[in-house]
């Protein structure tokens, strides 16, 4: 089996460790770590972890708004996360309460979308430090591939001065995944999620729709919401495929420039690598509105 039972039939998950690092052909990289600790016959769970990153991406603005002109830009970044979440009495549910801070230096290539000769790069570095509270619910088989139950989540957190950041914001999150098996050989997942920022936040904090096909950060607004099938076939003790399709939507928040609705979709496979963890791993390949990407998965993809 995946879990140990305690002395109450409840089915403990294991505590892990891990370290990671990698990048991409643009010139991004990172390199970080964290530890899941499971306390108490999991009456307590325990999440932290600290990266460096060196991230090069495209600025797309507010809902995509740029389109094919958006702001070559580069953010050396510091994060850091600690979260404790208590069950409450013999339920599925937890309170919780975190700690997150990003520590930038960041610079945007003005030249990219000005042809002027000479411009500066507009540079600034930015700090966003807050505390969320958090209500979950969690029954599901397996923390890293899920075949059945129900993770859910409603986040609410304060960031600015008084946790050491620096601009004051609001951020919520609501957000569920269901597992459902449908026979020995078929896993039907469903995942729902919102979120929203109401504040002066830094760019990088604004919620964007994330979704295999779609790259990250490129519709960003005020509010974003979408939703996502996936189902798997194990057509074999340790091998899997599966197949994948979502929508999602961003709001600047003033009722106008809202994006479309954003399609994407796409088929992969999984290698069962670790029986006694029940994790899977493997490849998906999506295609989005606009391009087709390759993603490398450990555990299930929906991991926000």
């Amino acid at each position: 089996g995946t879990k140990a039972e305690n002395g109450k039939g409840r089915r403990v998950p294991p505590s892990v460790s891990v370290v990671a690092a990698g990048g991409t052909e643009k010139g991004t990289w990172f390199v970080g770590g964290g530890h899941l600790g499971i306390w108490r016959e999991d009456t307590i769970r325990y999440t932290g972890g600290a990266g460096y990153a060196d991230v090069v991406m495209d600025y797309y603005g507010f809902n995509g708004g740029l389109g094919k002109h958006p702001v070559r830009f580069e953010s050396t970044a510091f994060g850091l996360m600690q979260e404790l979440q208590f069950r409450l009495g013999e339920s599925h549910f937890f309170a919780g309460i975190s700690y997150r801070l990003v520590d930038t230096q960041n610079k945007f290539d003005l030249g990219s979308v000005l042809p002027i000769p000479g411009i500066p790069a507009l540079k600034f570095d930015s700090r966003s430090a807050g505390v969320s509270l958090s209500l979950n619910y969690d029954d599901r088989d397996n923390m890293f591939t899920p075949s059945d139950g129900l993770y859910a989540e409603l986040k609410l957190g304060n960031y600015g001065s008084a946790w050491g950041g620096d601009d004051n914001f609001n951020k919520y999150r609501l957000y569920a995944k269901y597992y459902q098996r449908l026979s020995d050989d078929w896993v039907m997942g469903l995942r729902g999620d919102t979120e929203g920022v109401d504040g002066d936040a830094p760019f990088y904090e604004y919620p964007f729709v994330d979704m295999r096909g779609i790259k990250v950060m490129r519709y960003q607004g005020k509010r974003t919401a979408l939703g996502e099938l996936e189902l798997r076939w194990s057509f074999h003790p340790r091998w899997a495929l599966v197949g994948f399709s979502g929508v999602g939507k961003t709001w600047a928040g003033n009722g106008k420039h809202d994006s479309d609705a954003l399609y994407s979709k796409g088929l992969g496979f999984r290698y069962l690598i670790a029986s006694k963890l029940g994790l899977q791993v493997g490849v998906d390949i999506a295609q989005g509105p606009e391009d087709a990407a390759f993603y490398i998965q450990v555990g299930s993809a929906w991991k926000r």
